[in-house]
């Protein structure tokens, strides 16, 4: 018979001060605590060094979507799957087997068993963790031959010693979408039906919900909700010189109660809609280098783009060969992060300030779903200033060591480094009303005969303005890169902010670890209309396609 260890019974009664919890909590811990006790104790090679350090991530997770176009549902499914990724480093912390890219996949994420039955589960376990100790072995051998032809000047540990944690979460029962939900997908794709002019378009909803569990052999713990609603809604149309014009938004919660109401998300599908169709008739716009300037979403878009990843502290791998990568101080580079190397510096105009705040779960009366307790390492996330009077303070980390940020901030997302809550706040905004006028203020002191407000990043959503502030919207043509310097180019900031959610993507070093990335990681931007000095509108490469050859069967 399965004995109830005291690991059991200690979570059993943090269960009863925290709340309710799956009844299966208890047996899932188990199996990892009894596997990754005796994996501490007895796994070792002959003649090879023993584990330093082991990690378990289960994640149990029951998804619904359900698609719709024109009106009508064309998928519903769910789909229930538990997987488990096993991290093991040998070595010790200021040198081991992880930071090293080599031949070879990853041993990734794996499938467990969906029954709660101690005895399946602990032989997935205990299989998973031999794959990725022979691994890890294979590695530290090969970055130890590697390095002892490197000349290492300023050396960095490759793993930050930590105060262990347990954060046991309530998680709440699972919650099934119901008719309603259905309803609203259907009715929100049918306004498509009523403009034949829009070629295709698709509504979907799609609902993650579970629990992420979290145990590493320094006494990390962790059971944490995973929760993540969302609402995309795309189109498509054409131009009559054969531009392919699309676009869409995604709306994002915690939960289903977090998003918008049905009058809300149709009235902006609609919005989106008609705002294609005009765009199908605008005129391509020009070329221009000159003052710009971003309004709502686009400026949201824009700094999740270009500005966010500057203050991800990613530490790249290591090579086997000098001159690739530079993951560890000394070695041909300090990482992949811009910022990493200016630290104190100014980057920004000296009103700014940029904060990231995992603890923010609401701004006003909108739920924000980039907040969060505790990163996918067990560490509890912490708020940040990371610019303070335009100046960088520090960047977002995880364990991995970067020059001068020696600890985790807890902001392991994703596999990496990643942004919750990021806002950029000024000292001196102004009304949004004022940023204009200051902006065609701008236009006529430069004697410019046009400007352009953009207003949706991606072409679909620029204006292009006048002096006297005519606007025409145009097609066609987007944001030049926008580089990390241009943000000192910033003139003034709105008062007003705009919230905008979006899913970063993967890392290299976490496509490299093979790393079990949460299904709710997403990030929150919280930012101004921003007024830049200098900024690029291109004319986007988009290759003309031929038209439908006979109307829509929806034009009556």
């Amino acid at each position: 018979m399965r004995r109830l260890g005291i690991t059991s019974i200690l979570f059993l009664l943090c269960v009863g001060v925290l709340g309710a919890q799956d009844p299966n909590d208890d047996l899932i811990l188990e199996a990892m605590q009894d596997e990754l006790d005796r994996s501490m104790a007895g796994l070792r090679l002959p003649d090879q060094p023993a584990p330093y350090y082991i990690a378990y991530t289960i994640h149990t997770t029951t998804r619904t979507s359900l698609t719709a176009t024109l009106g009508a549902l064309t998928a519903h499914t769910t789909s229930r799957r538990r997987s488990l990724h096993v991290e093991v480093r040998v070595g010790d912390y200021d040198f081991d087997s992880s930071h090293f890219a080599t031949a070879g996949r990853p041993t990734g994420v794996v499938n467990v068993t969906l029954d709660d039955d101690y005895l399946p589960l602990r032989r997935r376990i205990w299989m998973a963790t031999d794959a990725a100790y022979k691994r890890a072995v294979d590695v530290y051998a090969r970055k130890k031959a590697t390095f002892q032809n490197r000349v290492n000047t300023n050396p960095i540990p490759d793993f930050s010693r930590e105060t262990p944690r347990e954060h046991l979460a309530a998680v709440s029962a699972l919650r099934p979408v119901g008719a309603s939900w259905r309803d609203t997908v259907r009715q929100i794709s049918a306004i498509f039906g009523e403009m034949p002019e829009i070629h295709q378009a698709q509504v979907s909803l799609s609902v993650t919900q579970g629990t992420r569990y979290f145990l590493n052999s320094e006494g990390f713990k962790t059971v944490a909700p995973i929760e993540l609603a969302t609402l995309a809604v795309q189109a498509q149309t054409q131009a009559a010189d054969g531009m392919v014009l699309r676009d869409s938004f995604t709306m994002f919660g915690k939960t289903l109660n977090d998003l918008p109401s049905r009058a809300e998300a149709t009235a902006r599908a609609r919005e989106l809609a008609a705002n294609l169709v005009e765009l199908s008739d605008a005129p391509v716009g020009d070329d221009y280098y000159g003052p710009v300037m971003l309004e709502g979403q686009a400026a949201g878009q824009l700094l999740a783009r270009s500005l966010v990843p500057l203050f991800l502290s990613q530490r790249p791998p290591d090579r086997d060969r000098a001159g690739r990568g530079g993951g560890r101080g000394g070695l041909g580079g300090g990482g992949s992060t811009s910022f990493l190397r200016r630290l104190g510096s100014r980057v920004l105009p000296e009103s700014l300030t940029v904060t990231d705040t995992p603890s923010l779960t609401s701004y006003g009366d909108d739920a924000v779903p980039g907040a969060y307790i505790v990163d996918e390492e067990g560490v509890l996330a912490q708020d940040v200033t990371l610019v303070q009077d335009g100046r960088v303070m520090t960047l977002l980390t995880t364990r991995a060591p970067q020059p001068n940020l020696p600890t985790s901030n807890g902001h392991a997302r994703g596999g990496d480094a990643q942004a919750s809550v990021f806002q950029v706040t000024s000292t001196s905004a102004v009304p949004a009303t004022e940023l204009k006028a200051k902006y065609l203020e701008l236009l006529t002191e430069q004697n410019r005969p046009f400007g352009y407000i953009v207003r949706g990043v991606g072409g679909t959503r620029t204006v292009k303005v006048t002096p006297d502030g005519q606007e025409s919207l145009v097609r066609g043509v987007e944001l030049g890169r926008v580089a990390g310097g241009d943000f000192r180019d910033i003139l003034e900031v709105s008062e007003e902010q705009t919230l905008y959610t979006y899913r970063p993507a993967a890392s290299a070093a976490s496509r490299l670890t093979g790393a079990l990335r949460s299904a709710d990681v997403v990030v929150t931007v919280i930012a101004p209309n921003l007024l830049f000095d200098y900024l690029e509108v291109e004319q986007a490469r988009r290759i003309p396609q031929t038209r439908p050859i006979v109307p829509s069967p929806l034009r009556r």
